[in-house]
């Protein structure tokens, strides 16, 4: 079995982070016709954040992180193949997704699921939920499923900004 390093991971996880910045930001952008109105676009930032002029980037972090961090959810991903000698054999995959609707759609990346005949996900602690596969795009590497079966309570949903309001050099957080 393959071992990865501490440097490694970290790599992977910063390139995870652009790639998923990079989806959000182009499903916002498609998104207006996809999305049912009152889902998670919205002009305000989450609830319980100070105003950045108001607070240092540290604490501003912190809270975002708090506010922001429940909506992100563990995907794990079966598909089974043949090997060699054609024996069936999973393979197993993983990844990250942000909540974007209290009906339990989550946006992921595309290549998470693609090809998954079982998808589960995990909201945090040790409880998996079963979700299935709404639809994907290949090309922008964009996947939305669905919770087949929700926790009780609310759901904390990701809000989808406006990419047009953003300059080139401002700060941007990966959760």
């Amino acid at each position: 079995m393959y071992r990865l390093s501490a440097r490694q991971i970290l790599v992977i996880a910063f390139i995870s982070g652009i790639f998923a910045a990079t989806g959000v930001a182009v499903f916002d952008r498609i998104s207006n016709r996809l999305q049912p109105s009152g889902a998670a676009f919205t002009e305000n930032g989450p609830a319980g954040i100070t105003d950045p002029a108001m607070a240092t980037d540290e604490n501003n972090n912190i809270e975002i992180y708090r506010a922001v961090a429940p909506g992100v959810v563990n995907i794990s991903s079966t598909s089974y193949g043949r090997d060699f000698f054609g024996f069936v054999e999973p393979r197993e995959g993983s990844g990250s997704g942000s909540i974007l609707d209290q009906d339990g759609n989550i946006l992921t990346n595309y290549h998470v699921v693609e090809g998954s005949q079982k998808v589960s996900v995990s909201l945090g602690g040790q409880k998996t939920y079963a979700a299935k596969i709404i639809g994907g795009d290949p090309d922008t590497d964009l996947a939305v499923i669905r919770l087949i079966e929700k926790p009780r309570g609310p759901l904390t949903v990701v809000g989808l900004g406006d990419s047009d309001k953003l300059a080139v050099g401002q700060e941007g957080l990966s959760i």
